[in-house]
């Protein structure tokens, strides 16, 4: 038998990246650190990033407070000073020429791999300071052609008064796995979805947000049971109604379940269209003629429970009831309709 091809670790895989993928990477990773006090993240990378790819807001004032500045760097070989000079002159001169108020609390080096005399540098802040005015004189003519005389000027004067050790550099295994934590590591890496929870029973008394899709479900077994069962008391006392209403609001619960362990597990939108696929594979059977919202209902679920789906990565960790909850949240939305009134 053939051997199949080794899989890629995350790790290995960043260092396949364009440079847009691993500024995307970055972005993601940061977003994940809102927990630490970010109101807000931007990306601000571009030609004319002025020394920020990447902005993360401590406070409403944005960059004219205090903030983090997350500088992306992607090349084959690993970073070094020669590298990270010109981005500090560059943050430096967009200060001092007051793109923005002030510097960054911190200044962080994101790349798949780091030099080792660049991490020693910023591990000694007070020598990166001194080799880095070094290499300004030893390119002196041509920082003047690119600054101008008065600008240059005003930049390494800002850099003069700096603490350098705001300065450092990204772990990759860390980031990686605070990273793992974003509902974007699955897409991007292709790694197992993480264990879906245990499933919990529906709550004894229904929810307000259950409201419509067990109206629609008591419509049902009122036109089924000639009147009867039409309220949630009635429903309840009733030996096939009560029954049946228990097992609709599990597999809801089941489908909600499912939603929050989408919005916490993989990408925006991923939920939303596993439940446009069923609904497409269902619509055309809700809207058939049948005499009872009883066979409607049953119809669909039905339909649902045996459709064939695509490629979602949701259906991996889909459980038996996740697709009739699917059908009661869009019940719930009026999206499908049991109990029709003739036209």
């Amino acid at each position: 038998m053939m051997a199949l091809p080794p899989t890629l670790t995350p790790k290995q895989h960043l260092v396949h990246h364009s440079a847009e993928q691993w500024e995307e990477f970055v972005y993601e990773w940061v977003m994940a650190l809102k927990g630490v006090g970010y109101v807000d993240v931007v990306g601000m990378g571009g030609a004319n990033d002025r020394g920020a790819d990447i902005a993360a807001f401590l406070t409403a004032k944005k960059t004219d407070g205090a903030w983090h500045c997350y500088q992306c760097k992607h090349y084959d070989k690993a970073l070094g000073p020669a590298t990270a000079y010109p981005e500090i002159l560059k943050i430096h001169s967009a200060v001092a020429e007051k793109k923005y108020q002030v510097l960054p609390e911190r200044y962080v080096f994101v790349a798949p791999k780091i030099g080792g005399t660049l991490i020693q540098l910023l591990a000694k802040p007070s020598e990166l300071k001194v080799t880095f005015f070094a290499w300004t004189e030893k390119n002196a003519d041509k920082l003047l052609e690119e600054y101008g005389a008065a600008p240059l000027q005003r930049a390494l004067d800002l850099a003069q008064q700096t603490d350098f050790s705001c300065f450092e550099a990204g772990n990759l295994d860390k980031i990686l796995e605070q990273h793992a934590s974003t509902p974007h590591h699955v897409r991007r890496f292709g790694t197992r979805m993480p264990n879906r929870p245990a499933r919990e029973q529906a709550p004894a008394e229904p929810a307000p947000e259950e409201a419509r899709y067990i109206q629609q479900l008591l419509a049902v077994y009122a036109e089924k049971w000639n009147g009867s069962a039409a309220s949630l008391d009635e429903a309840g006392a009733h030996p096939k109604a009560g029954r049946n209403l228990q097992r609709q609001r599990e597999a809801f619960y089941c489908a909600e379940q499912l939603r929050v362990f989408a919005r916490d597990s993989v990408p925006p939108g991923t939920f939303e269209s596993l439940q446009d696929d069923i609904y497409s594979g269902v619509v055309e059977v809700e809207e058939r003629d049948f005499d009872l919202g009883y066979d409607r209902l049953h119809a669909v679920l039905e339909a649902a429970r045996n459709m064939q789906l695509g490629s979602n990565i949701l259906l991996s960790v889909e459980r038996p009831d996740d697709r009739k909850g699917i059908c009661h949240q869009l019940a719930n939305e009026d999206r499908l309709t049991w109990v029709q009134e003739e036209l």
